[in-house]
Parts: C-alpha cells; structure tokens; sequence
C-alpha cells in the first residue's frame, strides 16, 4: 500500500512529515530513502517530546534531515536508472549473441560479437571505434 504514495506530492508529503513527528505514521513499507527521512523525523519528535529538545534545535536537524535525504534520493534514482539501463544492455546483449549464433559469415558474427561487448561494457564508442556499422 505505501508503494503506491506520491511522494513527490508536498502537501502529502507534509502530512507525511507531521505524522511522523507526532508518532503516528506507520513508515515500515516506506521505500529506503523514505523509510530512513520519516524515522529519523520521529526519533526527532520523541526527542522533542520526552527529551526536552527545542523547537528551533529540531526545526534545524528536520531542514538537516531533508537536505540528506534529497541527496540521497537523488543518488538513488541515478544508481537506479543505471541498473535499468545495465538490464536493458543485457537484455540487448543477449538478442546480439542469438544473432551472432545465426551469422553466416565471419564479419557478421565480428559486428554481432563488438556490439555485445560494447552493450555489456555500456561503451557504444567501443563499437564504433572497432569497426562496428555506423548506422546500428
């Protein structure tokens, strides 16, 4: 159910963030970077309600927090696209080999053979660079 929250959504996302302070949300679906912004935000309120922190300390540490994890977040969806775009290569890869099997003559199987290569190493000059068809 969480997976399906918006939150890129800043009213939600503000709600988000007063339930967590309050004590109230439930953060344990949340995905990573979202998991570890909410938790660290509700240790803050039990600090601030039990421990005696101010305001201002806590309004500081949550503008802290949300800095964190906007880098984190954007780490995460770079690192993330890249996965897909390394799948997507070995799913290419893979239909470069079936035609590398189905090649009939020598050049064939060399262009199928770099092109491989070069989606499996994510280097599309590797290809080009070793005599691979421009046009591909």
């Amino acid at each position: 159910m969480n997976n399906k929250i918006d939150f890129k959504n800043e009213q939600l996302f503000a709600s988000l963030e007063e339930s967590a302070i309050n004590g109230e949300l439930n953060f344990n679906d949340f995905p990573p970077c979202e998991y570890k912004y909410f938790s660290l935000l509700a240790r803050l309120g039990y600090m601030n309600r039990y421990k005696g922190w101010s305001g201002e300390i806590c309004q500081q540490k949550q503008e802290n927090f949300y800095d964190q994890y906007l880098v984190e977040k954007a780490d995460f969806e770079k690192y993330f696209t890249m996965a897909c775009k390394m799948q997507d290569n070995i799913r290419k890869s893979e239909m470069e080999i079936i035609q590398l099997d189905k090649a009939k003559n020598q050049d064939e199987k060399y262009q199928h053979a770099l092109k491989a290569l070069s989606l499996l190493v994510n280097d599309n000059w590797l290809y080009r660079r070793n005599g691979g068809n421009s046009n591909d």
